[in-house]
């Protein structure tokens, strides 16, 4: 620090940069050396029958203060089959868990970043933040790791939900469950443009917090989300392992779910789950298959009104009327095609409150409101 003070005076952001990189320095060094104890430690306390020492080794990780190298040791064990392996007992004692050699601090600030910004813009705020200097491939490379290692989690999971291994306990009366797909550009290696992909959006909360509704704020209740790009099938089941970790699912007494109808979307694995068409959604198709300002209106007003059959009269009523031999007047095709949109989703069109069926009483401090968040 006393060499910064005995420099000529300079501009607060330079200050600013110069004590940034010696606390970073700092850090490593700190971090160098509990690491190199801890490992010492662990070799004077270990089962020397056991785990046969093979000296020390020098590794790295990349952690948000910059690269800490340090040495540690390397054992050699007999596996139950009678097999050689090497371990390290640090990194099982400090469960030393990474993405490569990036620390998980630094991996989940660089996911953050990489959901708001493109990887150059990421690996530029990453290596002026951090401490830590990585390109847009690094940044790229630590994603793809990142997803294979998630991919493999959620595989495990399913499979332990497949064999009723699932851990959830938490009893509620109620599971809201909400899914949307969202079409995305794609591009190959070569940045060509490729077919777009729907990523799947799934969300399922418990409620609405009755406090914070008191202050006019609109808060969900263990709100959790997932979303993915594989086919129905396998979401589903990753949908459901996620449910099953949480949830003690053979108490959940009723689910909702909302979306915008989409095939895959309707694939619950609970056949009693009340399904509910996406306001949102409604609404977007009127506007978008309906020109007529006062078609639209009218529409609008008879589904407000919830009068589903008035609805769906007057808009085959409006395709009649706005049919001609022109092949190039779309009109009354797209207000056929709002016509079987709402038809297919027939049962969802009114709220799940007023579909008839009974719905538990929230628990304390939960309210039950209109889905669509």
């Amino acid at each position: 620090m006393k060499f910064i003070v005995d420099e000529n005076l300079v501009s607060f952001k330079l200050l600013e940069q110069k004590i940034f990189d010696y606390v970073c320095e700092l850090g490593r060094l700190i971090t160098q050396q509990v690491l190199e104890n801890y490992d010492k430690e662990l070799a004077q306390g270990r089962d020397k029958k056991l785990y046969r020492g093979k000296g020390r080794r020098k590794t790295s990780i990349k952690t948000v203060y910059g690269e800490v190298e340090y040495n540690r040791t390397v054992y050699r064990i007999k596996t139950e089959q009678g097999e050689t392996a090497y371990v390290y007992l640090l990194d099982e004692a400090m469960q030393m868990d990474k993405i490569g050699l990036i620390s998980t601090n630094l991996a989940e600030k660089i996911a953050m970043t990489v959901t708001e910004a493109p990887y150059r813009v990421a690996s530029e705020t990453i290596s002026s933040t951090c401490g830590q200097t990585i390109s847009s491939g690094g940044v790229w490379n630590m994603m793809q790791r990142l997803g294979e290692r998630i991919s493999k989690e959620e595989k495990h999971a399913v499979k332990e939900m497949n064999a009723d291994q699932t851990k959830g306990e938490k009893i509620i009366p109620v599971l809201f469950e909400e899914m949307d797909g969202v079409w995305l550009h794609m591009q190959d290696s070569n940045h060509k443009k490729m077919k777009k992909q729907e990523m799947k959006v799934f969300t399922m909360y418990e409620g609405w917090d009755a406090e914070k509704e008191k202050q006019d704020r609109s808060t969900l209740v263990g709100k959790t989300m997932l979303a993915g790009m594989e086919s129905s099938t396998e979401f589903h089941e990753k949908r459901e392992t996620l449910i099953e970790s949480k949830y003690n699912v053979e108490e959940i007494q009723q689910r909702i779910l909302n979306g915008d109808g989409g095939s895959w979307i309707k694939e619950p694995y609970d056949p009693d789950t009340i399904f509910q068409l996406d306001r949102y959604h409604i609404y977007q198709e009127i506007l978008r298959k309906i020109g007529d300002k006062e078609a639209q209106k009218e529409a609008r007003e008879l589904f407000e009104a919830e009068k589903i059959e008035e609805l769906l009269e007057f808009i085959t009523v409006y395709a009649d009327s706005v049919e001609n031999p022109d092949k190039t007047d779309k009109r009354s095709k797209n207000a056929r095609e709002l016509h079987t949109y709402l038809k297919n989703n027939r049962e969802g069109l009114l709220p799940y409150q007023k579909q008839g069926k009974k719905i538990p009483e929230p628990r304390e401090g939960i309210l039950y409101k209109n889905m669509g968040v």
